[in-house]
């Protein structure tokens, strides 16, 4: 990852109160190795779960609603910001209007970081929070300090950039709440100008469903289908690993190469019915992806999981009986069965 540009301004506000005040910094953090620090903690802290995905309602934006969209097209051009530092300042700006209708918000710390990977432009705005904490003078006297909060985000964006400027119809927009009240995530989703927010969570499970559903649809064998949900998962999985989005026609693509064309379009025409309407692309979430490989349920006396292609191999299932055959019992389990019946 190289940073392009990066500056951070504060937004003075109380909890309880409506004024809002910005000290803005005049020019641009440099990009030393703090900076890459923060950076990089941002970056970890962000891709963890409860990511939710969308783009801009009105991509070059207009005098009425969002101005971050406005302020993109005013400022960044050919992969570059013309003025960073003037667009940083509209923007916080901007956000100051949003914030100063809640008055259970505070300020903060607002982080814009533009910043180039593998050819492609991303934006990061981030609000961060102070903390107390207790710091050791060079004589080795303690003393109170405030510093930056890095265990978790409060509210943050990226833009894909490239995609944007492009013209491209996905979901190129990437944001987290953290543990914000719903009235204060409401107010950031209306200043990123957002259209629909999609959570990649549920995407991903909508995904899930949709390759059981094609499966069951064309009356693919239990032991075909169970490695197609595994390649699917294992796409699912580099995808989140590169924190990039996955296309659904990838996966129908799969589907051509491993059965037919025609099962590839059936596959798309599920996507797009009314029961599943599947994006174009979705960013995935690796712990929803579970159900793809494995079988699990539970009750309130007994809880079973397990690999789904162990079904109709060391598992069996009598459909007529509702019942499970084991035949290989797990050695821990067997030995503690085997102590029971001495």
């Amino acid at each position: 990852m190289s940073i392009r540009n990066l500056i951070v301004h504060e937004v003075q506000k109380q909890e309880g109160e409506r004024k809002a005040i910005l000290i803005a910094r005049p020019n641009e953090n440099p990009v030393d190795d703090q900076a890459e620090t923060l950076s990089a903690q941002v970056t970890n802290l962000f891709n963890r779960s409860g990511m939710s995905t969308g783009r801009f309602a009105n991509p070059q934006g207009s005098q009425e609603g969002a101005q971050l969209p406005v302020l993109l097209t005013k400022y960044f051009d050919n992969d570059h910001f013309t003025d960073f530092a003037q667009f940083s300042k509209e923007c916080a700006a901007n956000y100051l209007t949003y914030l100063e209708g809640v008055e259970e918000a505070a300020g903060g710390l607002l982080w814009f970081n533009h910043y180039e990977l593998h050819g492609t432009h991303f934006l990061y705005i981030v609000m961060l929070k102070r903390k107390e904490g207790i710091g050791l003078g060079a004589d080795l006297s303690l003393s109170q300090i405030k510093q930056i909060e890095m265990e978790k985000l409060h509210m943050s964006l990226r833009i894909n950039l490239s995609a944007w400027q492009s013209g491209d119809e996905g979901r190129y927009i990437a944001f987290r709440f953290g543990r914000a009240p719903k009235i204060e995530s409401d107010y950031f989703t209306q200043f990123i100008g957002c259209d629909e927010p999609k959570v990649a969570a549920k995407e991903t499970r909508k995904l899930v469903d949709l390759t059981t559903a094609f499966c069951q649809s064309e009356a693919i064998p239990v032991k075909q289908a169970n490695e197609f949900k595994k390649v699917v998962s294992e796409q699912c999985q580099a995808k989140a690993e590169e924190r990039e989005p996955l296309a659904i026609k990838d996966i129908a693509d799969h589907v051509a190469s491993s059965f037919s064309v025609e099962q590839a379009n059936k596959f798309l025409e599920i996507a797009d019915s009314d029961h599943f309407k599947m994006e174009k692309e979705i960013f995935v979430e690796k712990a929803a992806l579970k159900k793809l490989t494995r079988l699990s349920g539970s009750s309130r006396a007994l809880t079973m999981s397990f690999d789904s292609d162990l079904l109709g191999e060391s598992i069996a299932f009598d459909p007529d009986t509702g019942t499970l055959l084991i035949k290989e019992i797990p050695k821990s389990l067997l030995k503690q069965l085997q102590s029971l019946s001495k």
